[in-house]
């Protein structure tokens, strides 16, 4: 594969101007091929062409024929390095939805691995939530059914990137789709996640054995660490702008959740709060 690719990247490196054209009848081009294998190099030296040639990063927000960006496709295949540099050289793909309403952080949510979800957050949390962690709202739902990104984390058996989710933004779970069917909802209607050939899974481990899961704390006081310091340094070029002083606030830090309680419980904990 690797002298098929070097094939390829010095096809490109002559004929530059064919590397936005569609490769696929799905109007895949050459970089959303790149990102669906594991190694990184191929994407790396695509991009380099782009870098050598000066095109507009316009080229990398290019959709196939379903409007996937190739953030989208590098979180399906789940190509961390993929995520990595494509979100270092250009955030705004982390923004751009698909023709389902889908943005990257969307579909990495129901398909990828947690890290990568954490990676898309935590490089670039101005894109991805407000000033207090909430999500959002361009990667709360998807349009064609207003699927929330909890339940796309359920439906695709990502219970950690879940928790993650939740230990961000509670709102969450009050979601619900465009036929009224809630997370809790969904979770309990789904047969796969009791049935006994899964004993070990991490739905069964969350819910009864409530092993304790880290990465959700860690996760909140990062971002919210970068996000003060995006708003503080936002906040002083205002002052600045004005001739007013530097009068900076911090967002303040929750208490924390008890980390061993399962995903189910806590859903019936966030639910029974809302009904008060």
């Amino acid at each position: 594969m690797e002298g098929d690719w070097q094939s390829v990247i010095d096809y490109y490196r002559e004929h530059f101007k064919k590397i936005d054209s569609p490769v696929t009848p799905s109007k895949d081009t050459v970089i959303h091929l790149a990102v669906q294998f594991k190694t990184e190099q191929p994407l790396k030296a695509l991009l380099e062409i782009l870098k050598e040639r000066y095109l507009p990063e316009a080229f990398l927000k290019k959709g196939n024929e379903f409007g996937n960006t190739a953030l989208h496709e590098a979180t399906i295949h789940g190509n961390y390095e993929a995520v990595r540099i494509l979100v270092e050289r250009c955030p705004d793909l982390i923004t751009i939805s698909n023709q389902f309403g889908e943005t990257p952080l969307f579909t990495a949510a129901g398909f990828a691995d947690t890290e990568i979800v954490e990676l898309l957050i935590t490089s670039k949390p101005e894109k991805c939530v407000h000033d207090k962690c909430r999500i959002l709202s361009i990667h709360r739902k998807r349009m064609v059914d207003n699927l929330s990104i909890l339940s796309a984390a359920i439906i695709g058996q990502k219970f950690e990137t879940a928790l993650l989710l939740l230990e961000l933004d509670e709102s969450l779970a009050s979601l619900k789709d465009r036929n009224q069917i809630s997370t809790l909802q969904l979770l309990a209607e789904m047969p796969a996640a009791f049935e006994s050939e899964f004993p070990m899974g991490m739905f069964e481990r969350l819910i009864y054995y409530r092993l304790p899961v880290p990465h959700p704390c860690e996760v909140k006081l990062k971002v919210k660490s970068k996000v003060e310091s995006c708003r503080r340094a936002r906040k002083e070029v205002g002052d600045l702008e004005s001739g007013q002083g530097r009068n900076s606030g911090d967002l303040g830090s929750d208490s924390e959740r008890n980390q061993r309680g399962g995903l189910l419980n806590y859903l019936k904990v966030l639910k029974g709060i809302g009904h008060k």
